[in-house]
């Protein structure tokens, strides 16, 4: 599989580890499978909708393990039903806890409980950074991980 992805900035070449960095366009139009990942916030909120599914491929695969919200559930049902995205896996949805009926109604979406962390490895490696955040922000006054829209609460 080549993996392509876009991202606010380009990660070093070292980061990006072979993938390639493409437009948001190109990433939509051209890709087989689109997995989300990115934080949800006011530029993100619904940042795929009915343009989007319209530059996509038809018979995209979506996964969406990020957050509800990105993805507007009501343009996705029609993507859906229109062929345009063959099938949708999703762990987070757009008005948690409620589901879109076209989305529980669809053979071709598989719907999990907001469960992608559920590993003990998963767990394990989340408890071991909120530990190293809070002995950072107590020993030197900084995190570990800044969220990029509060870098300035620093």
């Amino acid at each position: 599989m080549t993996i392509r992805y876009h991202n606010r900035t380009r990660l070093s070449a070292e980061e990006e580890g072979g993938a390639e960095y493409v437009s948001f366009e190109t990433l939509l139009a051209e890709s087989d499978v689109l997995s989300l990942n990115l934080p949800l916030n006011p530029k993100t909120r619904h940042i795929i909708s009915t343009r989007e599914f319209n530059m996509m491929k038809r018979g995209i695969i979506v996964i969406n393990t990020a957050r509800g919200a990105v993805i507007d559930e009501a343009a996705l049902v029609d993507a859906l039903d229109s062929g345009i995205v063959s099938s949708a896996g999703l762990d987070v949805f757009e008005n948690e806890p409620e589901v879109h009926p076209g989305l529980l109604a669809n053979d071709n979406v598989m719907l999990v409980p907001h469960m992608g962390t559920w590993t003990e490895e998963t767990e394990t490696k989340m408890e071991e950074w909120a530990l190293d955040n809070v002995r950072l922000a107590l020993q030197e006054g900084r995190l570990k991980s800044i969220v990029p829209e509060q870098k300035d609460m620093q």
